[in-house]
């Protein structure tokens, strides 16, 4: 009894495992990367495919074509074994800015005819497989197809064997994430302009527009949607993607300068910083009106290998220097920059390719910008912090001051014990009567209103040089002339705009001893933590 349940046992195992395989074959026989392709390629000026077909091409072993920048026709051979007529196979090239693809097919007579185009500078109803997001080329069965590539960009164009079906779902699953990918980006821009116009900050400005670019630059190269939606607009989806590679450099480079400060901090780093931000504002123009593509792709690594670096230095010495609120923006912008930074290498071909350097930055993106909010939350805490101690500061220099106006009468020779200075420069001086005279100078005559009143003219009149004017300030004032003098201004400045409502920013400005309006909205925000602007706007309401 036994042997004949094991016989029927051995027998139903035999039948699955024959059905398994059955269904395996099947599948990897419906499965078009299954397919033997001979995919050959040759570099050359020569554009007649009669005369290309000839000649020698090398076997290419690899997922990918790999030429760098290059101006010369790339040439691809394509020969396919027998496959089910009910199939339908496509190589599809996932490189968005790939200018132009021809492919031709052998005639009976033996000339090369055209079999079909695609591109990015074609209309997609030219395409030969229009529905395609990407330029895709038809296999056919035992049939050799002579493929010529020419573009203006970076080759290093990755490429799948796909089948109908697969190819569907992928552009349909690209569309769907990106989407979703792309409408949370622009959440965060409206944010960013919400408090932009709300606070009034321009640092939100900068932020809103670097994230709407970055997004804009990685819908074109990473979306299907843009492609789809715009089919018929070649000329702004190939422009487009150098466009807002600029923009995101030149928003990039600006929110960083005012994120960190770059002008108080390193104003020569500033300037490089400012020769960047023309080079990209120029470069945006120039990338819609001009069709180098080549040489802004080759500029734009350069410039990104350089500066990435560059800003993680200088704001990594910053956080050395205690500017302990740049943590969070180090480890958030460093990732990301980081991540480019590997990006661009690949690009320029010292690293290998791999899908996982041509996705990286936009796998970063979304961690960068969950903890925006992070580092401004830790800028404005401490911006805060620098205002309160600031005031102190001042306050105690003002009172000090005023000690000496109300009692003028009396005078004390500074003996230079007291000072924290190795070498006093005010032994023998009548410090009190000094002290009373900055106050008079600076209550009675306002001086600070002069635009030109320096650390040196203030000594002439006192009859000091400028290192002894600077001594009584550190050692009697505990603060530095260029502060006492900026927090009279400022102080006038608040008093004109409660009192001179008629009067516009400009005007305060200049009746405040400011050359320019931007270095009074400078300082004013330094010290009260708002803007003029705000400050009048608060008060009126």
């Amino acid at each position: 009894m036994w042997r004949s349940n094991y016989k029927a046992c051995l027998l139903i195992l035999l039948l699955s495992m024959s059905a398994c395989k059955s269904s395996n074959q099947a599948e990897k026989e419906a499965d078009c990367r299954n397919e033997t392709l001979q995919i050959r390629t040759s570099l050359s000026g020569e554009r007649d495919p009669n005369l290309q077909s000839a000649q020698t091409f090398e076997d290419l072993n690899q997922p990918y074509i790999d030429l760098g920048y290059t101006d010369r026709t790339i040439w691809i051979k394509l020969q396919s074994k027998p496959f089910a007529a009910e199939k339908k196979c496509y190589m599809v090239l996932e490189w968005p800015t790939l200018t132009n693809v021809d492919f031709f097919l052998e005639t009976d007579a033996g000339n090369w005819n055209l079999y079909g185009q695609a591109g990015a500078v074609l209309e997609r109803s030219k395409w030969k497989v229009a529905w395609l997001d990407y330029p895709s080329i038809p296999l056919l069965r035992n049939k050799e197809i002579l493929v010529r590539i020419n573009t203006r960009s970076l080759v290093r164009i990755p490429f799948f064997i796909l089948s109908e079906e697969e190819v569907r779902n992928k552009t349909n699953d690209r569309t769907m994430y990106t989407s979703f990918y792309a409408g949370f980006m622009l959440a965060i821009c409206l944010f960013s302009l919400f408090f932009f116009f709300t606070l009034n900050d321009q640092i939100y400005l900068w932020y809103g527009g670097y994230i709407f670019f970055v997004t804009m630059n990685f819908s074109l190269m990473y979306s299907s949607a843009p492609r789809i939606l715009l089919s018929e607009t070649p000329y702004w989806l190939n422009h487009g993607f150098f466009f807002s590679q600029a923009l995101t450099l030149f928003f990039g480079v600006a929110f960083f300068r005012e994120f960190v400060d770059l002008r108080s901090y390193y104003p020569r780093f500033d300037k490089i910083a400012i020769a960047i931000l023309i080079f990209a504002a120029l470069s945006s123009i120039a990338s819609v009106l001009s069709d180098w593509n080549q040489l802004f792709s080759g500029v734009f690594s350069l410039i990104y290998m350089i500066w990435i670096p560059a800003f993680l230095i200088v704001t990594i010495r910053m956080l050395i220097q205690g500017q302990k609120h740049l943590l969070t923006f180090v480890i958030t912008w460093g990732t990301f920059y980081s991540a480019a930074f590997v990006y661009i290498l690949w690009i320029t071909r010292v690293l290998q390719p791999n899908p996982i350097y041509f996705y990286l930055p936009v796998w970063a993106l979304p961690l960068e910008v969950i903890f925006f909010a992070a580092s401004i939350y830790e800028r404005y805490k401490s911006i805060d912090s620098r205002r309160k101690i600031l005031e102190i500061e001042m306050k105690t220099a003002v009172d000090r001051l005023s000690e000496f106006s109300l009692k003028p009468e009396k005078s004390q020779t500074s003996d230079g014990k007291t000072s924290k200075y190795i070498r006093s420069k005010i032994h023998n001086t009548n410090v009190n009567a000094i002290l009373g005279e900055i106050e008079r100078l600076f209550t009675q005559e306002m001086i600070f209103k002069e635009e030109n009143l320096s650390l040196a003219t203030l000594a002439t009149r006192l009859e000091l040089n400028p290192h002894q004017l600077s001594e009584i300030c550190n050692t009697q004032l505990n603060t530095t002339f260029p502060r006492l003098l900026s927090y009279y201004r400022i102080q006038h400045s608040i008093h004109l705009l409660k009192e001179k409502s008629e009067w516009n920013i400009l005007e305060i400005a200049y009746e405040s001893g400011f050359g320019s309006k931007a270095a009074f909205n400078a300082e004013f925000k330094r010290i009260t933590g708002q803007t003029p602007k705000q400050f009048r706007i608060f008060e009126l309401t």
